[in-house]
């Protein structure tokens, strides 16, 4: 077991090497979803993964709590995945397969969890530096409880959006911002976030808000000060990736 703990460090260091350098790298491996929900009922979970290339790829995969940073070996989590590690040849398949342990989670609301698939090209005799290679995929996987009380596709409807001029935001400094509400029991993730006032645009990125909390988006320095009688357009993406867009009134 030692020699794989050394393997899975060895692929983590280059990965977050590599992030500082993401746009001269290209992922080779193709993922078949962009999250995986988990409902408390299911035996397991499988996501789908395929190898278009023309060589073969090793390829890494673990789940951690939200600590990017961790090496695999580190991180307790109540999930089982299989196949840890393994070779994905050219032009080939594969499927990971996501168990739960029955650990206990919250009942009343989701639990979030992250999906790391890392690739890595085989390494050549002549050529031991290959490392430099790697990428790293990271998905939300959602642990979905029983019986919740609200239904997930009526979920975002649900939000409340306002404008707080002299909000504060963790990790935002001092400043005007837009915050939404979430009073339901799921994560709601946004691929897009706009406010239309005085026939303007204002774009404030993308982002998600936990269950029964708030989130909050920087309101940009050169955008209007107060917006009134504006709206917020939303693109909310659903359980299979793809994005609903939504329009509610900024109060």
């Amino acid at each position: 077991m030692a020699p794989k703990a050394h393997v899975f460090k060895a692929f983590v260091v280059g990965a977050m090497f590599l992030s500082l350098f993401s746009s001269a790298v290209n992922a080779e491996i193709i993922i078949h979803g962009t999250r995986v929900v988990y409902p408390a009922a299911a035996r397991d979970v499988t996501l789908r993964m395929n190898n278009p290339g023309d060589k073969p790829m090793l390829v890494q995969a673990w789940i951690d709590d939200g600590d990017a940073s961790k090496a695999p070996e580190e991180m307790k989590v109540p999930f089982q995945l299989t196949p840890a590690l393994s070779r994905l040849e050219a032009n080939a398949t594969a499927v990971l397969r996501i168990g739960y342990s029955k650990e206990p989670l919250p009942s009343d609301r989701e639990s979030l969890y992250w999906l790391n698939i890392l690739e890595v090209p085989p390494q050549q005799s002549q050529d031991e530096n290959r490392l430099a290679f790697t990428f790293r995929h990271r998905i939300k996987l959602f642990f979905r409880p029983a019986d919740l009380k609200t239904n997930i596709n009526s979920a975002a409807q649900k939000l409340s959006w306002k404008f707080e001029p002299k909000g504060v935001a963790k990790g935002m400094a001092r400043g005007p911002l837009i915050q939404v509400s979430n009073p339901t029991p799921y994560y709601l993730s946004f691929s897009k976030v706009e406010v239309k006032v005085q026939g303007r645009t204002v774009d404030l990125g993308a982002g998600m808000v936990a269950p029964f909390a708030q989130a909050s988006f920087a309101w940009p320095a050169n955008a209007e000060k107060a917006p009134r009688n504006a709206a917020v357009h939303v693109e909310v993406v659903n359980d299979f990736g793809g994005r609903v867009p939504l329009e509610k009134n900024l109060l």
